[in-house]
C-alpha cells in the first residue's frame, strides 16, 4: 500500500488516500519521454473536478527504456543552473527526465484534475547511487496519492530512475489543487510545513541577479513552457503581474551552489514559497559554507555514501528582504 511519503523536514500534510503500490500498477510503456512543450495544448483544454474520490487517480505506470538525453542537453541544463560538469548528473536533471511522464499522466483524460490550475508546492529526490553523464536509465512515473490541504486537494507523483533493474532515483512532486475537495477527508488536514527550515535565521552566502528572460532560458533546457514562466503578457492571462520563475530552477541553482558539499547518495526536500517576480534579485541562505558537514560526515570525502546521524544542510532562496521565502530546503546524506 503506497501513500505520499513522510520525510524528514517535510511532514506529511495528512493521511493520503491509499494508492495501489507501483508493483499492482498497469504499466503502458512509451518508446520515448514526451516533450512537455507539445502537451501544453492538451494542457490548456483539461477540466478539472472540484470534488475528489480516493480512487480517482489513474491506476497505471508510465515506463520508458533507455531514456537517455544527448551531451549538449544537459551540459545546457548544468551551466544554466550552476553544475559542474563531467561528474554524475543532478538529481534534479533526472527530475526534469521524467517531467514528460509526469505531463503525459497529468494531461490525460482519467486525470481528474486541470493541470494549469495545479500550484508545485514540494519535491523530494533521494539519489540512491550516482547516475553517470552517458546512462540510459528506465524511467517511469506514476500517481502516489491524493491528501486533504487546508486550501485544496494535494496530489502527489511519484518517479524513479533504474539502471540495470536497481532503482538509483526517486522523486515525488506534490501540486495542489486549490479549492478541490477530497471525499471523506477531514476538512481542517494539515498541508506540508513551510517551519522546518528558518530561512531568516540562515546566513546569505550570495545574490542573483535573475532577468526578465529567466523563464524562457530554463524552459529551453528543462522543457517546462508554462505561460506563467516565460513572459509579462503571458503571466497576466493566468493573473500574474508578471512571469514568475520556475521553482524547479530555483531548487537546481540552490542545490548546484553547495558543489561538492552534496554527496553522491543524498536526499534532497524542497517547498516553495512565494512567486519569485521576474526580473528580481534574490538572496541565498544556507547553513554551513563548510565542505565537511556534508562530505566528511558522509564518510570523509565529497561523493561518499552517507551514513545516519549526519548533519543535514538546509538553504532558502529569499528576496533581499529575508521574510520573503521563495524556497527553503535540505539537503542530507542518505544513510
Amino acid at each position: 500500500m503506497s501513500t505520499r511519503a513522510s520525510t524528514p523536514g517535510i511532514p506529511s500534510s495528512g493521511a493520503a488516500t491509499p494508492a495501489p503500490s507501483r508493483r499492482d500498477l498497469e504499466v503502458e510503456h512509451l518508446d520515448a519521454v514526451p516533450s512537455p512543450v507539445s502537451l501544453f495544448g492538451r494542457a490548456v483544454r483539461a477540466k478539472g473536478r472540484s470534488s475528489l474520490g480516493p480512487d480517482d487517480l489513474p491506476a497505471r505506470r508510465l515506463v520508458v527504456a533507455d531514456a537517455g538525453w544527448s551531451t549538449r542537453e544537459l551540459a545546457d541544463y548544468a551551466r544554466l543552473c550552476g553544475y559542474s560538469l563531467g561528474g554524475p548528473v543532478p538529481s534534479t536533471w533526472l527530475h526534469v527526465r521524467t517531467f514528460g511522464l509526469q505531463m503525459k499522466l497529468m494531461t490525460a483524460t482519467d486525470f481528474p484534475l486541470a493541470v494549469l490550475g495545479l500550484v508545485h508546492i514540494a519535491n523530494r529526490w533521494r539519489m540512491h547511487a550516482p547516475v553517470a553523464p552517458d546512462a540510459e536509465p528506465t524511467l517511469s512515473v506514476w500517481a502516489d496519492g491524493l491528501a486533504s490541504h487546508p486550501k485544496g486537494v494535494l496530489v502527489t507523483l511519484a518517479a524513479s530512475a533504474e539502471v540495470d533493474g536497481r532503482v538509483v532515483w526517486e522523486g515525488w512532486s506534490d501540486y495542489l489543487a486549490r479549492g478541490a475537495r477530497l471525499e471523506g477527508a477531514p476538512g481542517d488536514a494539515a498541508g506540508p510545513s513551510h517551519g522546518a527550515v528558518d530561512a531568516g535565521a540562515l546566513p546569505e552566502r550570495a545574490r542573483w541577479r535573475l532577468g526578465a528572460d529567466t523563464g524562457r532560458r530554463y524552459a529551453g533546457v528543462a522543457g517546462d513552457a508554462n505561460p506563467i514562466h516565460l513572459s509579462k503578457l503571458t503571466a497576466k492571462a493566468f493573473g500574474f503581474k508578471r512571469a514568475i520563475a520556475h521553482g524547479m530552477y530555483t531548487a537546481a541553482r540552490a542545490v548546484a551552489a553547495l558543489g561538492p558539499r552534496v554527496p553522491e547518495v543524498h536526499e534532497i526536500e524542497v517547498q516553495f514559497g512565494k512567486p519569485l517576480f521576474l526580473p528580481s534579485t534574490v538572496a541565498l541562505r544556507t547553513s554551513s559554507t563548510t565542505p565537511g558537514d556534508l562530505a566528511a560526515a558522509a564518510g570523509g570525502t565529497p561523493g561518499g555514501t552517507g551514513r545516519a546521524g549526519a548533519r543535514p544542510v538546509q538553504i532558502a532562496v529569499t528576496a533581499k528582504d529575508p521574510s520573503i521565502v521563495h524556497m527553503t530546503g535540505v539537503v542530507s546524506p542518505l544513510g
